[in-house]
């Protein structure tokens, strides 16, 4: 059966840089690792095939003689074989993954591959490389007024298996979705490495008449009927603040009145505007003065 093609193989263009090469050996390796499929007959081809593919590709002067030749350049002994000596250009199997390989009786069919984590953990020599902890993201929820003023709390989270309390400072103008970040406080790291990140990602509680709409403040205000259709003044109440705002005779639902400068300040600094939607409130349980009066307006419109 013929050979397939060894850019094919590992996935990459025919220009692929050997940095690219590298990539998309490293991913391939690590999927049809033995360690990861042990018994598998058929994923320890395809690690034999990608690492042969690899070995060519890397090869400064192989990889020139296949891009030549092909296959042919390394069969029946010609132009030196697959087996020969590799040049200086090119990283060979041991170059990324370590001498694990050899220092456990080697090859396929030594006496084990080792630890999987092992074998991506170790560098040239055997000694095991610091590696940062894994960060550890959980979700808080606020109220919209705190996420907009800003807040302290105190939440109780598992922190590498004990139930700890943190105080947590909400800055003002934090978005829905937006992560606090304290650092070192994840999970520890290994062979000295520094512990990873705890991440609180803020989830913001819905309000009964404010809106945010990136730095613009929405206040739906609502409004009888008759202030909208004669004009007149409504209260306003928005977080700490309280006005009388004038509605002009003929407002519809849905107007705004924009007060710049007024909305939300971001945590960059940035402060939109205050938007004063109005809704008009229909009229329900009329009396029947209430209805004839309605009813008169009607015929005459």
């Amino acid at each position: 059966m013929s050979k397939r093609d060894y850019y094919s193989v590992l996935g990459v263009s025919k220009g692929a840089s050997e940095k690219d090469i590298k990539k998309a050996y490293k991913k391939l390796a690590m999927k049809y690792h033995p360690d990861k499929n042990p018994g598998d007959a058929k994923a320890e081809a395809s690690f034999k095939e990608i690492k042969e593919a690899y070995e060519i590709l890397t090869d400064t002067d192989k990889r020139r003689q296949y891009d030549q030749f092909g296959h042919a350049a390394f069969e029946g002994g010609g132009f030196g074989g697959h087996g020969g000596h590799r040049s200086q250009g090119g990283a060979g199997f041991e170059d990324i993954f370590g001498d694990v390989f050899r220092q456990r009786g080697g090859g396929f069919g030594g006496g084990g591959f080792g630890g999987f984590d092992d074998v991506f953990s170790q560098s040239r020599g055997g000694r095991a490389r610091a590696q940062k902890g894994q960060d550890r993201e959980y979700t808080i929820t606020v109220d919209f007024v705190d996420a907009v003023q800003g807040t302290e709390k105190v939440v109780e989270l598992p922190i590498n298996g004990e139930q700890k309390k943190i105080n947590v400072k909400v800055p003002a103008g934090i978005k829905d979705g937006e992560k606090i970040r304290f650092s070192g406080k994840g999970a520890p790291g290994s062979h000295g490495g520094p512990a990873g990140d705890l991440l609180l990602s803020v989830a913001i509680r819905s309000h009964a008449f404010l809106e945010r709409d990136e730095n613009d403040l929405i206040c739906n205000t609502k409004v009888d009927i008759a202030t909208a259709a004669l004009g007149g003044e409504v209260e306003v109440n928005v977080l700490d603040s309280r006005f009388k705002l004038k509605i002009p005779a003929g407002t519809q639902s849905g107007r705004k009145f924009k007060m710049a400068g007024k909305g939300v300040t971001s945590r960059k600094g940035q402060t939109g505007d205050l938007l004063v939607k109005i809704q008009v409130a229909t009229p329900t349980n009329l009396t029947d003065k209430q209805r004839d009066l309605l009813e008169q307006l009607r015929d005459t419109l």
